[in-house]
C-alpha cells in the first residue's frame, strides 16, 4: 500500500481565509440535515474521528498516537499503561513518538496518568472504586481473527479509528448496564454492598460532595484525580476534552477561551449563574466577557407565536421595566435577551425562547422578512350575509330571543346558541356557526404550540387506539390542549411530521386570560399544578399560571362555558366556582338528584337556585354533536350522536344503566344504545371480540 502524499492530509480541512497562527477547521454538512435556509450554528462535536493523541503529552500541544502493524515495525514490549506485554492474536498497537511509549489497543483511552486542559498543572492519576473495571486489550477485539489479517494493516490505515469513539461508548454503555444488573443482585446481598459503600467511602473521602469539575455531577467509581490540588475529573469527561479556544464572530468579537473555574457570576448571555449549571464556560478576558458554552452559538433572529414581530439577540437592553414574553419573571437589562425588532417593549429570556416548546428552531438571520398574509374565514356579501369558507351556501345573521326557539348548536365550537346570542345560519340548510366562530381566522398564532395552526372545517386524520380498540376512529379527533374528543372545527399545524392540533375553544383562549375563578390575570406559560377548578394535577395536557399566586388552572376548566342552558328554566345558569359557605345547606344536583359538592365548580341558576353537576349539565362528551355521525374499527362500525330529550331514557348496552347524558351514541343498524363514548368504546370492543370467536 502507497504511503499518501505528504501534501495531503487525512485531517479535517483548514479555512484558508481564517488565521494560519490557529486555523479553524470546516466541517462536512449533509444535505438531509438542513431544510432551506434554516442552517443553523451548533457546538463542534467533543468527539473527533482523527487519530487518537497522546494523553501524557501537553493538552495545549498533543502528540498524535502512531498505529503500528507487525509488518514493518516490530512488536511490542511493553504496554505503558497495564505493562504487559504483546499479544499474539492483536494486528497493531499504538506508540507516540515523541514519548517513546508504547500502547495496547484499549489501553491507550484510560492510562494511569494522563494530562488534562482542565488542570495543565499536575498529571491526573487514574482511580477506580469499581471492581468490574476492565479495560484490558483482550476486550478489544479485530475485526478479523484470520492469520491474514495480522500483516493487513498499515500505519496510515484509520478505519478502526474513525469508530474508537463509538467503541469506547459502547463499551461505558456496557459497564453502566452491568452495574444495574450488580446493583439488582445486591439488593439480595446486603454484606457486600456494605462493604463497597465502604471501599468508595474510604476512597472518595466524603464522596457526597465531590463532583467532577468539567461536568459538575458525583464523581463515577472511575475518574482522574490530583492530591495536591485536590482535582477530580470523571473518566468520561476526560475522553472528550473541549476545545481551549473558540471563535465565533457572531457571539463575540474576539476569541473565547475555556475558563475551568466556575465563578458565582451571571452568564453574560443568558443571565444564569456560571456556577450552577453543568455547561462549560468561555470567557474574553479583554471584554470581561462570560458565556455557557451552549450561549455561544444561540440564534440571532428567531420568531416565536407569542409575539407578532421577529425577535434579535442583544446583550443589553434600553433601561426599562421587562418582563419575559415565556416565563413572566423579570428580564435583568445588563444580559443578554430577545427584544421586538419593530420596537415594541417585548423581550424575552434567552433561554425561554430558545425552548423547545417555544421556538421551532429556525435562525432567521438574513433571511427576508415577507408580509403577514391575514386570510379571513369569509366573504361578505352585505351587512347581514356571508360566505364562509366551510359551507357553500350562504349564511344569515339571526339572533336568538327566546328560549322557544329550536335548539341549534354552532358547528365549529358544537357549544348550543344561546339566548340573546348572534349567530350565521344557513338560508338552505341547517348549518349554523355562531358571530365568534364565524369570525376565527384561517391562521392563527398560539402560545400552545411553536408553528403557527391553520383552521380546518372538519376533523382530519384518525384516532389511533380510540378507547380499549386498537383500531382507529375516524371524524373525530382528541384535542392536544384539553384531551377532549370533539368533532367541530379544528386548529391543525401545517409543518411537516408535527400533527399537533386543537379545537377552537382552546385556540381562542387569549394570553393573558381573565377567568371569573381568579382576580389575577392568568398567563401561558409552559408550566404545570394542581388545578384549581378541579383541584386535579392531571386536569390538562397545558396550564395557565398566575404569576402572583402561583395557581394553576387547566385548559379543560378554562374552557368550560360560563353561560349555559337547561331546558327545565328559562333562565340561563351561571357557571359558579364553588361556594365558600357549604354550612347553609346541602346542595343537590337537579339532573341526578345526587348530593353537590359545594366547593367545586357547578352551574345554578340565580333566580329559581336550581344547582347542577357540570357533567351532568354539559355532558362528559361536551363537545359532541347531535346528528353527527362518525366511524370506528377501520370503518366497520358507523356511530350516529343523538339526542337524550325523549320521554324516557335509553339504557345503556354496555353499563345498564339508563342514560343520563345529554347525547347518546347509536350504532347504525342496531338498536343499541351507549351513554357514554368510554362505554361505546367497550362495547364495540365486545362486538369484535364476539366477531373474532364466531
Amino acid at each position: 500500500m502507497e504511503a499518501p502524499s505528504p501534501f495531503f492530509s487525512r485531517s479535517k480541512p483548514k479555512c484558508r481565509l481564517s488565521d494560519p497562527a490557529q486555523p479553524l477547521n470546516l466541517f462536512r454538512l449533509g444535505c438531509s440535515s438542513s431544510k432551506g435556509n434554516d442552517m443553523e450554528d451548533t457546538p463542534p462535536p467533543f468527539f473527533s474521528t482523527s487519530k487518537p493523541k497522546c494523553r501524557l503529552s501537553d493538552p495545549a500541544q498533543p502528540h498524535k498516537l502512531c498505529r503500528r502493524g507487525y509488518r514493518s515495525h516490530p512488536r511490542l514490549s511493553m504496554c505503558f499503561s497495564c505493562k504487559g506485554k504483546d499479544m499474539e492474536d492483536s494486528r497493531y498497537y499504538y506508540y507516540c513518538v515523541t514519548c517513546k511509549l508504547e500502547f495496547h489497543r484499549g489501553c491507550h483511552v484510560f492510562p494511569p496518568e494522563i494530562k488534562h486542559i482542565f488542570h495543565p498543572s499536575h498529571p491526573l492519576t487514574l482511580i477506580s472504586v469499581d471492581p468490574t473495571f476492565d479495560f484490558s486489550p483482550r476486550n478489544w477485539k479485530d475485526k478479523s481473527s484470520t492469520e491474514e489479517s495480522i500483516y493487513e494493516v498499515d500505519d496510515d490505515c484509520e478505519d478502526d479509528d474513525n469508530n474508537i469513539m463509538t467503541i469506547i461508548i459502547i463499551m461505558m454503555m456496557m459497564m453502566m448496564m452491568m452495574m444495574m444488573m450488580m446493583i439488582t443482585m445486591m439488593m439480595l446481598l446486603m454484606m457486600m454492598m456494605m462493604m463497597m459503600m465502604m471501599m468508595m467511602i474510604a476512597c472518595l473521602s466524603d464522596g457526597n460532595h465531590l463532583k467532577c469539575k468539567c461536568c459538575q455531577v458525583p464523581l463515577q467509581k472511575v475518574y482522574y484525580h490530583c492530591s495536591i490540588c485536590k482535582f477530580y475529573l470523571n473518566a468520561t469527561c476526560s475522553m472528550r476534552p473541549p476545545p481551549p479556544t473558540i471563535s465565533h464572530i457572531k457571539s463575540h468579537e474576539h476569541t473565547l477561551t475555556l475558563f475551568p473555574i466556575r465563578l458565582p457570576f451571571p452568564c453574560d448571555a443568558c443571565g444564569l449563574s456560571l456556577s450552577e449549571t453543568d455547561d462549560l464556560v468561555y470567557a474574553c478576558l479583554p471584554c470581561s466577557h462570560m458565556v455557557h458554552r451552549s450561549c455561544i452559538y444561540l440564534p440571532r433572529v428567531i420568531k416565536i407565536t407569542r409575539h407578532p414581530h421577529r425577535l434579535s439577540f442583544s446583550l443589553s437592553l434600553q433601561p426599562g421595566d421587562f418582563l419575559c414574553g415565556v416565563c413572566r419573571q423579570t428580564i435583568d437589562v445588563n444580559n443578554g435577551q430577545y427584544s421586538c425588532n419593530k420596537g415594541c417593549h417585548y423581550a424575552v429570556h434567552s433561554k425561554c425562547a430558545t425552548r423547545k416548546e417555544v421556538w421551532d428552531g429556525k435562525d432567521l438571520e438574513g433571511v427576508p422578512e415577507e408580509p403577514e398574509e391575514y386570510m379571513e374565514s369569509f366573504v361578505r356579501i352585505d351587512e347581514e350575509t356571508i360566505q364562509h369558507f366551510s359551507h357553500e351556501h350562504y349564511l344569515k345573521l339571526y339572533e336568538k330571543n327566546n328560549i322557544c326557539e329550536k335548539d341549534k348548536v354552532c358547528e365549529a365550537c358544537t357549544l348550543p346558541v344561546m339566548i340573546s346570542q348572534r349567530y350565521y345560519g344557513c338560508m338552505k340548510c341547517d348549518f349554523v356557526l355562531d358571530e365568534a366562530c364565524a369570525f376565527l381566522p384561517r391562521k392563527k398564532y398560539h402560545p400552545l404550540h411553536k408553528h403557527p395552526l391553520t383552521l380546518h372545517a372538519f376533523p382530519l386524520g384518525r384516532i389511533s387506539g380510540f378507547g380499549h380498540l386498537y383500531h382507529s376512529a375516524s371524524n373525530i379527533f382528541i384535542c392536544d390542549g384539553c384531551s377532549r374528543i370533539g368533532c367541530g372545527f379544528v386548529y391543525k399545524c401545517g409543518e411537516q411530521d408535527c400533527t399537533f392540533l386543537v379545537d377552537v375553544n382552546c385556540a381562542s383562549l387569549p394570553d393573558p386570560f381573565i377567568h371569573g375563578c381568579h382576580p389575577h390575570d392568568l398567563f401561558f406559560n409552559l408550566t404545570e399544578g394542581k388545578c384549581m377548578g378541579c383541584s386535579s394535577d392531571y386536569c390538562s395536557s397545558y396550564y395557565l399560571e398566575c404569576i402572583k399566586c402561583t395557581s394553576f388552572l387547566g385548559i379543560r376548566c378554562a374552557t368550560l362555558p360560563t353561560k349555559a342552558h337547561y331546558k327545565y328554566d328559562r333562565h340561563p345558569l351561571t357557571l359558579c366556582y364553588g361556594d365558600e359557605d357549604t354550612t347553609s345547606g346541602q346542595y343537590w344536583c337537579e339532573i341526578c338528584e345526587s348530593k353537590l359538592d359545594a366547593s367545586k365548580w357547578f352551574y345554578t341558576c340565580e333566580f329559581c337556585s336550581i344547582t347542577l353537576h357540570v357533567n351532568c349539565l354539559q355532558g362528559k362528551d361536551m363537545y359532541m354533536k347531535p346528528h353527527y355521525i362518525f366511524k370506528l374499527v377501520s370503518g366497520r362500525y358507523e356511530v350516529e350522536i343523538a339526542r337524550n330529550d325523549g320521554n324516557t331514557r335509553p339504557l345503556c348496552s354496555q353499563c345498564n344503566l339508563l342514560c343520563a347524558q345529554t347525547l347518546v351514541f347509536k350504532q347504525i343498524g342496531r338498536y343499541e344504545s351507549c351513554c357514554t363514548l368510554d362505554c361505546l368504546a367497550n362495547y364495540i370492543w365486545k362486538l369484535a371480540l364476539a366477531k373474532r370467536e364466531r
